[in-house]
């Protein structure tokens, strides 16, 4: 075989290599993170099936992992970053949905290594024909565009090793005839963990906290009091009332002024107010049989800061609240008004990603004021209370919320002091014996209202 032949043989197989690699190095690495917002799982799917084929996935398992790991969100710059230099991305799809419904629109951002937005498309609502095919047509012109304006890394490694390459071919002109023709470059063995992940129909492993909750619904209360005075022949007096169950109005709303920055520390602030008023409420207070009008609400307002970690949410609440129970006058009991401040602990949880999760709450409450009290039972009087709510529920895409709530209310009472000459008055406190009481509610709701 001449030198000629052997050398138009090593070019072929040279430039067939070449053109192998570069066929393989222009193939980006592509992080897909979340989208918030209503219907951000549905936005992310299609994403995804828009790349598919033309990408290497990094599982967002992975990309998660790191970010945990780190102390680090997808939604900064410096999180995108992290998983650009670590798991060898060369662009991070992310974004958000704006609106609800067929009106709602997808926001589509790509970053590059430097976790920098490289390019943006807004398409869509996710979740019908048309929005779906829109999202997939402005996945792939963002990424053709990305491409454009900053090459994978993998493509600019190629262009580099062509370049150094170049003096070997411009040299395999004078390779002696007995030398060996050159071997193709092993391929690269393709790494398993930029296999694409299964598609899945939803993906509930974030979950998308909502900026405003509104509840409003109806449930049964029960009111206990029992209370204990001095009499007029010396010896104790006991006041009590039993409501048994009575219709109960409430609710409550949540607003994290915050809720979209990326900064989880700023997201945790939230204000949330709760009321309620119970209706149709009468009792009989004394031994003539007569009927009173009893008339009951409740509102408290909290200002809280509820940390984001993950699928939780941790933290607490400080505010100040008023309980009402205003009845007739009588010689059992006075209306009674505790005006407070509440001082508490938070714990939620994302079972399933927006459709279902919990969270309690505890707290302590200090009464600066109990309204009839004071003049029937002592002007020196005093009470602490406690609480504790759990709630159970969720939200759907379009906004519809729901919620089951239980809560508990209690005060401890000790009356002590100077009373003044109303119908319900109580006697100084014999001697030996501890004047005071105890006042609880229960009360179950079923809420519906509305998310964003």
């Amino acid at each position: 075989m001449s030198s000629t032949v052997r050398l138009f043989l090593s070019l072929a197989i040279l430039a067939s290599t070449a053109a192998s690699a570069s066929a393989a190095a222009q193939t980006p690495r592509v992080a897909v993170l979340g989208f918030a917002g209503p219907g951000g799982s549905t936005a992310r799917t299609q994403v995804i099936r828009a790349l598919r084929g033309r990408v290497d996935f990094i599982p967002r398992a992975d990309a998660e992992k790191l970010l945990s790991k780190r102390g680090l969100q997808g939604t900064s710059s410096a999180g995108r970053a992290a998983i650009g230099d670590a798991l060898g991305a060369d662009y991070l799809f992310f974004g958000r949905v704006k609106g609800r419904g067929s009106t709602a629109r997808t926001e589509i951002r790509v970053a590059g290594t430097d976790g920098e937005t490289l390019t943006g498309y807004e398409a869509g609502a996710p979740g019908t024909s048309r929005g779906n095919a829109l999202i997939q047509e402005a996945a792939q012109t963002a990424l053709e565009e990305a491409k454009e304006l900053s090459p994978p890394r993998s493509r600019r490694r190629a262009a580099a090793g062509a370049a150094a390459a170049a003096p070997v071919t411009a040299a395999a002109a004078s390779v002696p005839a007995a030398s060996s023709s050159p071997k193709p470059a092993p391929e690269e063995k393709p790494d398993k963990k930029a296999k694409e992940p299964k598609e899945r129909k939803r993906d509930r492993s974030v979950s998308e906290l909502p900026v405003f909750e509104i509840f409003i619904g109806g449930g049964v209360r029960f009111r206990d009091i029992n209370f204990t005075t001095g009499s007029n022949n010396g010896g104790p007096s006991e006041r009590a009332f039993d409501s048994g169950a009575y219709a109960d109005v409430g609710g409550y709303f949540l607003i994290r002024p915050l809720g979209r920055s990326e900064k989880p520390a700023l997201q945790a602030i939230v204000i949330q107010g709760d009321g309620g008023v119970g209706l149709g409420l009468r009792a009989r207070l004394d031994a003539s049989g007569a009927e009173s009008d009893v008339r009951t609400w409740r509102v408290l307002g909290q200002l809280g800061y509820l940390y984001p970690i993950k699928k939780l949410q941790v933290g607490g609440l400080v505010g100040a609240g008023v309980d009402t129970f205003t009845v007739d006058l009588n010689p059992a009991l006075p209306s009674i008004r505790y005006v407070y401040m509440r001082v508490g602990g938070a714990l939620g949880y994302t079972i399933i990603s927006d459709f279902l999760g919990f969270r309690v709450d505890g707290g302590f409450r200090k009464p600066f004021s109990l309204g009839g009290i004071d003049a029937a039972f002592g002007n020196d009087s005093s009470a602490i209370g406690w609480d504790a709510t759990a709630t159970l529920g969720g939200k759907l895409d379009v906004g519809f919320s729901y919620a089951f709530r239980f809560i508990f209310e209690t005060y401890d009472l000790d009356f002590a002091g100077a009373t003044e000459n109303v119908p319900s008055r109580g006697n100084i406190c014999p001697e030996g014996l501890s004047c005071g009481g105890t006042d609880r509610a229960f009360t179950y709701q079923f809420l519906v209202g509305w998310s964003f």
